[in-house]
């Protein structure tokens, strides 16, 4: 019974405290209710954010915008959000609130640079599209033109000729190739000056924003130069603000990356042993004393080998150091950077450092008169790697001594495969380069409405390569050493007189017109000196004046100019019609006579659907914009002086004396030689939509170029082997689509989706006549060929390898009527496909005639059905993650790792390669050929045909910025860590180092085919 009163007075107790805890607790809580609506159309925005500031504690409102949170008295403050509109912060002041939010215009007012001044977004009447620079800018890289890749629709970025090597850069291509012979490269515009070239001095951490304008419309206010598109990069400016100091630093590791395994020593012995076997009449194997070296035999012996990999490649590292300053007051604003960059590459002897300094000033005179003053300096210092080639060097052997030495000659033979450790040792390939570029732009504002500018620029641009291989060189030892010494200087002058007249005449009426008077001149210059034989090898290149064998000098000169006039109206009328109209004349001195001027007309009609009263009341649609443009714009031939007749020089003998004399050119020179026309058609569409929530644009566009400069091979007879003349018509079509999802955006949780997508068809309609008039199809010589793209590959089809009980004698290849017949056709032969005939009247038939004849060979379109990125941003908080995928699907690349002698394709096993699975007798194989020492297999180059489409993490990047509590204390504005890698791993069937380039020839001195890198980056990017 006591115990029964205890326990009763302890539940009295806890309900006691308890309910006074709950009374305490609700005299310290209110409820506070309201509506959120749209301030513009006063409609209830349902699912809008409420979170009490400084806590994760809210609540969402109701389909009508209704609200209810219970929060505590001493709170003060409600943060409300809602995709496509402003954020808004309301004072708790009554139990009720209603709040009205801002429609958030920033995207759609946003001021897009165009050339020649800006626009809103809203009111581009063009195909004018801005990458996003936040997500560009994670890609590490000194090359601008690689981290814009998969960022707009439409753009190629072509990394072959050695980009991927340390300082290499890469082209871009918009829309296909609109020419055969022609230009085919877009151009840059940094800070409204034309470049002559690339932008190796640009800086990704000085730039504000890049836009490229793509339709004929947009580019035609820059003329015959701008048909391949125009890149527009606005570098940053000084703000009138307090001073303050930005800073990025990073780190980057990179590992070679490769899809493909090569033989290793007991593999090679074996396909050594099967290549000489192919050849024995017995079909035994021989003695391995009979083929391999006595080094080579110990090798095998006791399993010793070299792995070449790891005795030439090595871990790459990248080492970025910037600043930059920013400041200024009413009349004077600056901004100023210094970066530097240092490189070592994954092959050794490659590197490259850049120092890159750049001041912006802008200096307001008065009212009325201002100027701008920038100032860009680079000084580049590359080191190549001098032909190295990991692949195909034999794994038997030694690659040192004893003593530790270099072996010249690994498999212990002279004459054999020359050590690629020897050769990297005994040359040495040097680039330094020196870069200035300053631009003075003064302009006037004469009237409110009338604005005159003046451009000036001046680039100058000096490089000097040097080169040298010694007498122990595999390349130089004939000549007992060889030294190089290239000197380059490229200046450009730019002057452009610009008049602006912006005229609102009324709300409903808007008008602006540009008139543009340009003049440039660009100069080129180089100097080549080679000098050979050389007996005191200790200066290298330092040391060509002291050459005793041959010494040649070269000299090349060349100067183009340009005289422009562009006039652009533009005129918007309601908010709703939007119009332009474009005409640039060009002058060039690279025309022949009577084809000086170039004639660039455009023009372009938007039409804004959501100003409409049938929509207005749509609220799901916030932009809805439809473009339609045309425009015909002129392209010429880049190689200078074709329509001139000119001589190289070429000194000769007489009577025991050397001559200066000349002789004419190969090309033969075309008098009217005219220009190409590409004309496009560009139809677009501009959305946004469930406030913000998705938004994009669309694009189809045909272009179709007439007049096409083309080569054609001319009579030996003539002295000339080509002329260059104006024939047929080629045609690019496309589509391209933008897509950007707000999937979730809070306060503290933020999550978007992003892609690109495009696809692009080329064709060649039309060739030329012969002298009866009749249709040419195809120049087998230069690849030209009706119906099929420009970048077509023409082979045979390769068909499987024949194998034992096969009808031998019957066989295509076998009848002597082939081209190429095969009289005696064995198992392990590769078969070839019988596709096509010829009449007696040498008319195609279409069907197989039993023969092997070019005829046969299949057309194989290499350029992608479509590619694209995908991109997601997920922030939370001080965190954010970027993962970044890139996409090509069905592009086609001739492999030289399955056909190239050079590359070890041809199982001959005299040099290394990749492993395949070959056939022998023992494994008859359907996919490779038998190994045979003496000769490659004939039709060889057809197993080279191979898809490279792939798919790849192309960036994968986390990221912490430091919450302002914390950088207050340090008297810091921002402080964000981060991680990122690139090339995370890339899906694909192509065997290579990478499905976008090809490995280099091995007996090659082009600077191709760098191999592929994974990289690692940790960086710190600070703000003061």
């Amino acid at each position: 019974m006591r115990n029964f009163t205890r326990n009763q007075k302890v539940k009295w107790l806890f309900s006691l405290m308890l309910f006074t805890s709950l009374t305490l607790l609700a005299q310290n809580q209110r409820t506070v209710t309201g509506t959120v609506t749209d301030a513009s159309t006063n409609m209830p925005l349902p699912g809008a954010n409420v979170i009490l500031q400084g806590t994760s504690s809210g609540t969402t409102t109701d389909f009508d915008g209704n609200f209810s949170l219970s929060v505590n008295v001493e709170a003060t403050t409600l943060v409300i959000t809602y995709l496509g509109f402003k954020p808004q912060n309301v004072a708790i002041t009554n139990a009720t609130i209603n709040i009205s939010l801002q429609p958030d215009d920033n995207a759609l007012d946003e001021v897009i640079v165009v050339g020649y001044g800006t626009q809103k977004k809203s009111d581009l009447v063009s195909a004018v599209a801005q990458t996003d620079l936040s997500k560009a800018t994670q890609t590490p890289t000194s090359d601008v033109n690689e981290m814009l890749r998969g960022r707009i629709a439409g753009l190629e970025v072509n990394v072959g000729g050695g980009s991927l090597r340390p300082g290499g850069t890469s082209e871009i291509i918009f829309r296909g190739r609109g020419s055969i012979e022609g230009n085919v490269s877009g151009i840059y515009v940094v800070d409204g000056v034309v470049r002559n070239g690339g932008i190796e001095d640009i800086n990704a951490d000085d730039i504000e924003s890049i836009e490229f304008l793509k339709d004929a419309s947009a580019q035609a206010i820059y003329g015959s130069r701008a048909v391949n598109g125009v890149v527009l990069i606005t570098t940053k400016r000084g703000k009138t603000n307090k001073v303050s100091v930005s800073y990025h630093g990073y780190t980057t590791v990179r590992k070679l990356e490769r899809n493909f395994d090569v033989y290793n020593g007991q593999e090679f012995a074996q396909l050594r042993r099967e290549a000489r076997r192919t050849n024995n009449a017995s079909g035994e194997y021989l003695d391995d004393e009979t083929i391999f070296s006595e080094i080579e035999l110990q090798s095998i012996n006791n399993n010793e080998f070299v792995n070449w990999e790891d005795e030439l490649l090595r871990n790459g590292t990248v080492n970025s150091q910037f600043i930059g300053i920013n400041g200024g007051t009413e009349f004077t604003k600056i901004y100023g950077s210094f970066n530097y960059l240092k490189e070592e590459g994954i092959i050794p002897t490659s590197s490259y450092t850049r120092k890159n300094l750049r001041l912006n000033v802008d200096q307001k005179i008065n009212e009325k008169v201002s100027v701008r003053f920038d100032l860009n300096l680079l000084n580049d210092d590359t080191e190549r790697s001098a032909n190295v080639n990991v692949i195909t060097i034999s794994p038997l052997g030694r690659a040192y001594d004893e003593t530790g030495e270099i072996v010249r000659f690994p498999s212990g033979e002279e004459g054999t495969a020359t050590s690629p450790l020897w050769n990297l040792r005994e040359s040495d390939d040097d680039e330094k380069g020196n870069d200035f570029v300053v631009n003075v732009i003064p302009s006037w504002q004469i009237t409110p409405e009338l604005r005159y500018q003046l451009t000036t620029s001046l680039t100058r641009r000096n490089t000097e390569r040097d080169s040298y291989l010694s007498s122990l060189h595999s390349s130089g030892e004939t000549d007992r050493g060889i030294a190089r010494i290239q000197n380059e200087l490229r200046e450009a002058y730019f002057v452009e007189n610009i008049l602006t007249y912006d005229k609102e005449i009324n709300e409903n009426n808007n008008f602006n017109l540009t008139l543009v008077q340009a003049a440039d001149e660009n100069k080129y210059t180089q100097t080549r000196t080679t000098g050979r034989g050389f007996t005191n090898e200790s200066l290298g290149y330092d040391g060509i004046q002291n050459a005793i064998g041959n010494v040649t000098v070269e000299r090349d000169k060349s100067t183009i100019r340009t005289a422009s006039f562009m006039g652009r109206a533009r005129y918007n009328l309601f908010d709703k019609y939007l119009f332009t109209a474009t005409y640039r004349a060009d002058g060039s001195s690279v025309n022949a006579n009577g084809y000086k001027w170039t004639y660039n007309p455009a023009g372009a009609f938007a039409w804004k659907l959501h100003q409409e009263e049938f929509l207005q009341d749509v609220t799901a649609i916030q932009e809805l914009k439809l473009r339609v443009s045309y425009g015909a714009l002129a392209n010429a031939l880049s190689r200078p002086y074709t329509s001139l007749f000119t001589a190289d020089g070429q000194p000769y003998i007489f009577d025991g004396t050397t001559f200066s004399g000349y002789s004419p050119s190969v090309v033969l020179p075309n008098t009217n030689l005219d220009f190409e026309t590409i004309s496009t058609l560009n139809f677009g569409l501009d959305f946004s939509l469930f406030n913000r929530f998705l938004y994009g644009s669309a694009n189809y566009y045909e272009a179709t170029t007439k007049n096409l400069l083309l080569r054609r091979g001319v009579p030996s007879i003539t002295g000339y082997q080509f002329t260059y003349f104006n024939a047929g018509e080629l045609s690019n079509s496309g589509l391209e689509l933008s897509l950007t999802a707000n999937l979730i955006n809070t306060e503290d949780f933020k999550w978007s989706v992003s892609t690109n997508w495009s696809n692009n068809k080329n064709e060649i309609k039309e060739l030329y006549t012969d002298g009866n008039g009749e249709n040419i199809l195809q120049d087998d010589s230069y690849g030209y060929y009706v119906g099929q793209s420009t970048n077509v590959i023409r082979q045979y089809a390769f068909d499987g390898i024949f194998q034992e009980g096969d009808d031998f004698e019957n066989a295509p290849q076998a009848n002597p009527e082939s081209a190429n017949p095969q009289a005696n056709l064995a198992p392990g032969d590769i078969r070839i496909k019988d596709t096509n005939g010829v009449d007696e009247n040498g008319n195609i038939t279409g069907q197989p005639d039993g023969k092997i004849t070019p005829e046969d060979r299949v057309f194989t379109d290499s350029n992608p059905d479509w590619f694209g990125s995908l991109s997601t941003t997920v922030s939370y908080k001080g965190f954010d993650l970027l993962l970044d995928f890139y996409a090509v699907e069905g592009a086609t690349k001739v492999n030289p790792f399955l056909s190239d002698f050079n590359n070890g394709g041809t199982l001959s096993s005299k040099l290394n390669g990749v492993k395949v699975d070959y056939y022998t007798p023992e494994n008859p194989s359907t996919s490779y050929p038998r190994p045979n020492f003496d000769a490659a297999p004939q039709y060889l180059n057809s197993l080279a045909v191979k898809d490279a489409s792939y798919i790849r993490l192309r960036t994968l990047s986390l990221g912490y910025t430091l919450p302002d509590a914390i950088v207050s204390k340090l008297d810091i504005e921002m402080i964000k860590l981060y991680f990122t890698a690139t090339n995370v791993f890339t899906n694909t069937d192509y065997i290579g180092y990478s499905p976008e380039v090809n490995i280099r020839n091995t007996f090659s001195n082009a600077d191709t085919g760098y191999p592929d890198a994974r990289s690692f980056t940790f960086g710190l990017k600070a703000q003061f």
